[in-house]
């Protein structure tokens, strides 16, 4: 099980809590009752008012950048690409969080440069458009 300083520094890092639970090979309402047992604020410490942007890596390529709330990099459910879909479903794409802003605008500005970026080496496969 994580300490509490471990589980602040997942929750920093804004990771879920069955992300969390998968490491420790333990459930996440186990991981729940250890945030309460060490009195620890998820919401606060993940700033979940923050908009993120997020890069998807498929081995050593980018194939993905968005933007959005501090999960939406994680859910596959919402992807328009059916080979994007089944690469998050079996594990295959790993995520960083790149950025974080107070503003969506910004966030989204940012997500569309690197759009731009990526598209240029030939990467960010599935997203389809830039401003």
């Amino acid at each position: 099980m994580p300490t509490k300083e471990q589980l602040k520094r997942h929750l920093i890092d804004k990771m879920t809590n069955q992300d969390i639970a998968v490491i420790y090979e333990t459930s996440f309402q186990k991981i729940i009752q250890l945030i309460k047992k060490f009195d620890l604020n998820p919401n606060s410490l993940r700033k979940v008012n923050n908009f993120i942007v997020y890069e998807h890596w498929l081995g050593e390529e980018v194939v993905y950048v968005g933007s959005g709330v501090w999960y939406r990099c994680r859910r596959y459910t919402n992807r328009r690409n059916a080979e994007h879909k089944q690469l998050m479903q079996d594990g295959m794409i790993t995520y960083k969080i790149v950025a974080e802003y107070d503003q969506e605008e910004a966030a989204r500005q940012y997500e569309h440069q690197l759009i731009k970026k990526y598209k240029k080496l030939g990467q960010a496969i599935f997203n389809k458009h830039t401003r």
